[in-house]
């Protein structure tokens, strides 16, 4: 009897898929292979996905639209390593900081999904200033995690900038591809084109694990079950990017309005930082 290969195991016995990887997955037709959104929109929701990862993982933190690397130990992922490896090449270029000095601190704002599947709104505060002094790098190189009191006395990675660079020509979806292609989640295909030679692109291996990642969350919002960390921000992420006409499609109002309130009541503050410039960046570029 022939053996099944250890990847195509590893997958169907419910492997653990990151958030990427299952918004990758959620955002391809399973059987044309298609995407169900633009370029843009699904870049943000790979980039998105990629820097919410390294968040939870503790590799990152987000404070007031900048990213500070943690100086935990590095992530086993490839594609999470060369994001670290490269905003450490870029804190190297960095110059000295200067004395301290006064600085407005944005609001942390909360991000809620609106009843309807809209734009999303959030208040604003009145800005306040911080005093503001250098901060010492740690030992191995890897900036410490700021406290709520020293978080603007260092610099960070601007997120807006994380964000578009990933976004920006597929770098995000390149580093989730490479991985879901190891994973034997997805797999190449080469297609005739009809004045000669041919194409080639990454589509899901099949139906079943292309539509698992919206099909459980639709399952679970029906049956009104809690969902976690990693499930909230993938819905929340689907409605962020406009990928809900497809994805939520079975659900009816009443169970809209039940997962509107599990995003505004169990979203936590680096989620709906990670989602507010998101729903922006994708906002802005539909206005354009």
């Amino acid at each position: 009897m022939k053996r099944e290969p250890e990847v195509r195991r590893r997958v169907d016995m419910g492997y653990h898929r990151s958030l990427a990887d299952e918004f990758w997955l959620a955002a391809h037709d399973g059987v044309k292979g298609q995407p169900r959104l633009g370029p843009w929109a699904l870049g943000v929701g790979l980039a998105t996905a990629l820097l919410a990862e390294l968040v939870y993982g503790g590799h990152l933190q987000l404070y007031d639209g900048e990213l500070f690397r943690s100086g935990a130990d590095g992530p086993d992922d490839p594609a999470l390593r060369s994001l670290l490896s490269k905003m450490q090449s870029e804190e190297q270029s960095w110059a000295p900081p200067d004395m301290p000095v006064d600085v407005p601190v944005r609001p942390r704002e909360g991000w809620q999904a609106a009843a309807s599947y809209g734009r999303h709104g959030y208040a604003r505060t009145p800005e306040r200033s911080v005093r503001t002094s250098p901060l010492r790098a740690a030992p191995d190189g890897a900036l410490m995690p700021p406290t709520e009191e020293t978080r603007h006395r260092r610099r960070g990675h601007r997120h807006e900038e994380w964000l578009s660079y990933l976004a920006y020509q597929g770098r995000g979806e390149a580093l989730v591809a490479d991985r879901l292609s190891r994973l034997g989640l997805a797999v190449v295909r080469q297609e005739r084109r009809l004045l000669g030679g041919t194409t080639t692109s990454l589509v899901p291996r099949d139906s079943v694990v292309s539509g698992t990642p919206a099909n459980r969350l639709s399952i679970a919002v029906q049956s009104r079950a809690r969902l976690g960390r990693d499930e909230l921000f993938l819905a929340a992420l689907i409605l962020a990017t406009g990928l809900h006409l497809h994805a939520f499609a079975t659900l009816d109002p009443a169970d809209r309005s039940y997962l509107s309130d599990l995003l505004r009541r169990d979203l936590d503050e680096p989620s709906r930082e990670l989602l507010r410039a998101a729903d922006a960046a994708v906002g802005e570029a539909a206005m354009r």
